[in-house]
């Protein structure tokens, strides 16, 4: 994944991430999910939120894509998701304040539709409700399919969702219910 020049020329730089990257991971973690902990879950206990910082850290470094995010040099994000045979999901996208808004979600997000695109599989990702990310994803396309206590789950490439309607149309190569129906 090779960053645009816009981006570039705003010191951002991407890479994959590496298990030296574990202590900004926690620092980014915190600092981007910390509000939603506390609204959500009735407060960040840092003993808990670092052990379960540090098990995802390492989860994610064996999956599709974990990148560390930089901008001029200083780590202020993680991205990550987990491309399987049927979809592409785990999608999580954490940028620190300091880094937000200038193009680099957008990017991000554009990675993920494309990505769906080419391998034709949908792309799922769970954010926080109150979570502005939410925002991004739907003006990108992304629609809300479920939601829980705490999130939205939400889906890129409907025509492709898990369920027998789209497993039949992939494997006739339709995109609507009617394609189905007429060979049942």
């Amino acid at each position: 994944m090779v960053l645009p020049d816009g981006l570039l020329s705003q010191g951002f730089l991407i890479q994959n991430a590496e298990s030296e990257d574990l202590n900004s991971y926690i620092r980014v973690k915190k600092d981007c999910c910390k509000r939603y902990v506390d609204q959500y879950y009735g407060g960040w206990d840092n003993r808990i939120q670092t052990v379960i910082s540090r098990d995802s850290f390492f989860r994610l470094l064996e999956i599709t894509c974990f990148c560390k995010i930089l901008h001029y040099g200083n780590t202020v994000g993680f991205f990550s998701y987990k491309e399987q045979q049927d979809g592409i999901s785990e999608v999580s996208i954490l940028l620190l304040s300091s880094a937000s808004g200038k193009g680099v979600e957008e990017f991000l997000i554009n990675h993920l539709i494309t990505r769906g695109r080419e391998t034709n599989k949908p792309v799922y990702a769970t954010v926080y409700q109150s979570s502005t990310l939410k925002n991004q994803l739907t003006a990108a396309g992304f629609q809300i399919y479920d939601k829980s206590r705490s999130h939205y789950l939400m889906s890129f490439n409907k025509e492709h969702e898990k369920g027998t309607t789209g497993y039949m149309n992939r494997i006739y190569g339709g995109s609507d219910s009617k394609m189905v129906s007429e060979r049942e």
